[in-house]
């Protein structure tokens, strides 16, 4: 039997679970609502212009869903969580949505009460104090003795952009105020940890985690050298040579799955659950990671890489849905994969938009490799032209290893850097080249 699968969102994650759901022998149709210009390219695909991630479109998507005869639906980013999708089309009797309801969501929507909850279960984390408003941060700022740095953190959601890694008190009182400008309601001051991250991907039946067996690893700031300004994520890849499996199962083990457990009785948790991780410099004294904070979806551009080792993501999906976790199986191939985002000039501030984008149908020849498109629209020439921050998730494969992926992704890169520039008079992207540095390094 052919199946219908809705996928909402329009960013690069959404591309990448939708193209992994798509290659599946048993689905005939994915929909996005309402996807980007590489979304509506793909074979088996299609956009329709509902953006389903606006609370007030759910009605007439789920007037979609009934209508098209949906079979699944999957939900990508955090925002129609936190506006209750899921609870919508249950309270409309439709059960196939995957993702958390609203008040599961808070794992990630109120990192004062997933710090709270770390607290009671002792799972390590870092020392933190949650602070009401900007006054009592600055005296529990001033009242710190860290040398190490301090890191002030919003509570609720904000795109990944709402920490502030600062080295000494002068710089988090500086900070503070900035923060103070762009976000409400609680601020955390937390101490600042050093080592490398990582991320946990797994899905949760609302008793347990089933985790995807390897470890990704985002690079969060702008520039080289983790360098420059936090962003949503300028590229991932996997595996992540600081975690291995065992590290892997222990994350889930420990520290995923009693959270899960005890949320169980009044905030039930189903759906994606991302733990991200931080072996930090005095690992093997206390031999454990330390979470830095969980999401209540998929990563973005952690999706990219991973669905390029899977076969396809559909059917742990698909298990999950039925009730029947047991058999979630991710069918991970050999070798790694390599996510390089391409993102506007000026990202993550003001950026430029409108450019017309070369290079996209010689690098679709190119083998194992696939690009994810996040901030892209059509034109009414039918031309891919830039709409976004981050702009396109450039993902590659490789069974030989992370070296070989590496190398696959910056050449597709550089075919669409060099062709966008030569359209336009002017260099449109900016990028890192050092991502997956860190694994390559370990080769040595």
């Amino acid at each position: 039997m052919k199946n219908k699968v809705l996928i909402v969102g329009s960013g690069g994650r959404e591309h990448a679970l939708g193209w992994s759901i798509s290659q599946d022998k048993d689905v005939d149709e994915v929909i996005y609502a309402k996807g980007n210009a590489g979304t509506s390219l793909d074979d088996k695909c299609r956009n329709i212009d509902i953006d389903g991630t606006k609370k007030e479109n759910f009605s007439e998507l789920s007037d979609f869903v009934k209508n098209e005869k949906i079979d699944m639906v999957v939900v990508g980013p955090e925002q129609p969580l936190a506006h209750g999708i899921v609870d919508y089309f249950h309270n409309r009797y439709y059960d196939n949505v995957f993702g958390p309801k609203k008040d599961a969501s808070i794992i990630e929507t109120s990192k004062a009460y997933s710090f709270s909850l770390m607290r009671e279960l002792e799972i390590h984390q870092a020392d933190s104090t949650v602070c009401p408003n900007k006054i009592v941060a600055i005296e529990t700022i001033k009242q710190l003795n860290k040398k190490n740095g301090i890191v002030i953190k919003a509570d609720g959601l904000t795109g990944g952009k709402g920490v502030y890694v600062c080295d000494n008190k002068d710089e988090a009182l500086l900070r503070l105020e900035e923060h103070a400008e762009k976000y409400s309601g609680s601020i955390i001051i937390a101490e600042r940890l050093y080592g490398e991250e990582f991320s946990v991907f797994g899905i949760s039946d609302g008793k347990r985690v089933i985790p995807l067996k390897i470890s990704v690893q985002d690079h969060k700031r702008l520039l080289d050298n983790d360098k420059g300004p936090n962003t949503g994520g300028m590229g991932a890849y996997c595996p992540a040579p600081v975690a291995n499996v065992k590290v892997v199962n222990s994350v889930a083990e420990d520290m995923m799955a009693p959270i899960v457990r005890k949320m169980e009785y009044d905030k039930e948790y189903r759906g994606f659950l991302y733990a991200a991780v931080i072996m930090t410099k005095n690992f093997w004294i206390i031999k454990k990671p330390k979470i830095l904070e969980y999401n209540c979806r998929f990563g973005d551009p952690e999706a990219q890489p991973v669905v390029m080792m899977l076969n396809s993501i559909y059917r742990p999906i698909k298990s999950a849905l039925e009730g029947k976790t047991e058999n979630i199986k991710f069918d991970l191939k050999k070798g790694a994969a390599c996510c390089v985002v391409m993102a506007s000039n000026g990202y993550p501030f003001e950026y430029e938009k409108g450019y017309p984008i070369g290079g996209l149908e010689e690098v679709a020849k190119m083998k194992d490799v696939k690009v994810f498109h996040a901030g892209t629209i059509l034109n009414e020439k039918g031309q891919v032209i830039t709409a976004g921050g981050r702009v396109l998730g450039v993902t590659s494969y490789s069974e030989n290893g992370i070296k070989d992926a590496v190398g696959k992704a910056y050449d597709a890169v550089h075919v669409i850097d060099n062709a966008t520039s030569k359209i336009n008079g002017k260099k449109v992207f900016v990028y890192r080249n050092d991502i997956a540095r860190k694994a390559i390094e370990r080769l040595k």
